[in-house]
């Protein structure tokens, strides 16, 4: 049902509130994470953050069922001794909210695996930053009126 702004306040149904909506884009198209984070943040906001399952399940539906492997915006920078960070800055990654496959984040493969991925299980793993990967990016949009 469609509310308009005046009736709402008229009938205190609806208040001003900042809400955090977020639109997600699945990119079939193959990228290291560095160009993948630069692509997002020139044409969207940033690589998604994925914080919570809610926010897994929208990008996997998202995709439209076809997902493979993407970047997401988890990395841990060079230097940081294995400290999880979000690409977004000001975006507190919480170790409470992780969701990685077993046995991961792992380091395996070849030499340090700095950045985060979703799979299609929908589960996170860690891999080397230079291979292409398909990549999600989102979209941040204010609503400062939410019903």
């Amino acid at each position: 049902m469609l509310v308009n702004i005046s009736q709402c306040l008229l009938t205190g149904q609806c208040g001003f509130i900042d809400c955090h909506l977020y639109e997600y884009h699945y990119f079939k198209e193959e990228k290291t994470w560095t160009e993948a984070q630069q692509y997002c943040r020139e044409k969207h906001t940033d690589l998604a953050t994925v914080s919570n399952m809610t926010d897994m399940k929208r990008l996997l539906s998202n995709s439209a069922g076809d997902m493979r492997g993407a970047w997401i915006g988890l990395h841990d920078p060079p230097g940081v001794q294995r400290t999880w960070y979000w690409s977004l800055a000001g975006e507190e990654f919480n170790e409470s909210e992780t969701d990685w496959k077993e046995g991961e984040p792992s380091d395996r493969g070849s030499g340090t695996e700095n950045c985060g991925r979703l799979t299609n299980t929908p589960k996170w793993e860690d891999t080397g930053c230079q291979w292409q990967e398909y990549f999600l990016c989102y979209d941040a949009r204010l609503k400062m009126f939410c019903c």
